[in-house]
């Protein structure tokens, strides 16, 4: 893979968490992107649904193409990818849900190199060590050298299908983000004051920084995590049934017993997640407000 590589949607967060690998492995990288600057090198302002000369040139001309964009622009894209790009160019899609975009590649590019990429990480944590799921959607050549790609660069790739790829991130994003988010709703239900974050202890200081992660990233990641995924509301019915089976579980120990040993179970690694708590735990600022770290107070700012 030595001719240029376009990356659409180049100046968003997984955008440039891929053009930076790129570039640092001395790839020519061109950025698509509307929001780009039309002055700085190696950038095309254009819309990749409506592309004009500059842009079918260049989609012509690549032998990889990467979608960082919303799945409503990758769907609305894939028709006018399917009529520019050579049959022999990589796509590589970064959507959260996989089952949609396996189902029009297969219209749209039926026996074309596709791959698809989903960080399980904020791109600012970069991709070193951290979980990439790989989704094969029609393999080559071309897919293995990007996933070999992949691995040089240090991310640590699952290979997976695209149903048991939903299924799953319905359980480690879908579920995760509901539960953190009904966490915080909660909170703000409960009128609590900004000083009983002075009172936290370790486990509702360490949601709270969750909650803080979630609550200043983009609403539209997080949305599109919990409308697409085929399997979002069967995720967020068993949370909502979860704290119903609670509820009635407080009435008596054994009741509470039970349903601690059903967690115990849901969970599978308990003893390793414990330990990885404590370490958490330890690594926590002994003051919750210390640095901006998670208990801070940030109503008054």
């Amino acid at each position: 893979m030595t001719a240029p590589v376009l990356v659409a949607g180049g100046c968003g967060a997984v955008g440039r968490l891929f053009v930076d690998a790129l570039r640092r492995s001395d790839r020519e990288v061109l950025v698509v992107d509307p929001a780009a600057d039309p002055t700085a090198p190696g950038t095309l302002r254009a819309d990749l649904t409506s592309p004009d000369a500059a842009l079918a040139d260049a989609l012509a001309g690549a032998d990889l193409v990467v979608l960082a964009v919303p799945e409503v622009i990758a769907g609305a894209a894939l028709p006018v990818l399917a009529r520019l790009l050579p049959p022999h160019t990589l796509l590589v899609e970064t959507l959260s849900v996989k089952t949609p975009i396996a189902a029009a590649l297969r219209t749209h590019r039926p026996g074309h190199p596709a791959l698809g990429l989903n960080p399980m990480f904020a791109p600012d944590l970069g991709l070193p060590g951290r979980p990439v799921a790989a989704v094969r959607h029609h393999d080559g050549p071309a897919v293995e050298q990007f996933v070999t790609l992949l691995r040089e660069w240090g991310a640590t790739v699952v290979e997976i299908g695209a149903d048991d790829h939903d299924r799953i991130t319905a359980a480690v994003q879908v579920l995760t983000h509901a539960a953190i988010l009904a966490f915080g709703v909660a909170l703000e239900t409960l009128d609590v004051p900004p000083f009983a974050a002075q009172l936290a202890a370790p486990p509702h200081t360490v949601l709270r920084a969750l909650l803080g992660r979630i609550t200043e990233g983009a609403p539209e990641v997080y949305h599109d995590i919990q409308l697409t995924n085929p399997y979002a509301v069967a995720a967020r019915r068993a949370l909502a049934e979860a704290v119903t089976e609670l509820d009635a579980a407080t009435d008596s120990l054994p009741a509470f017993s039970a349903l601690l040993d059903r967690a115990r179970t849901g969970l599978g690694d308990g003893p390793a997640a414990a330990q990885l708590c404590a370490q958490l735990f330890a690594a926590l600022p002994r003051d919750p407000r210390a640095a901006g770290g998670p208990g801070e107070d940030r109503s008054r700012t």
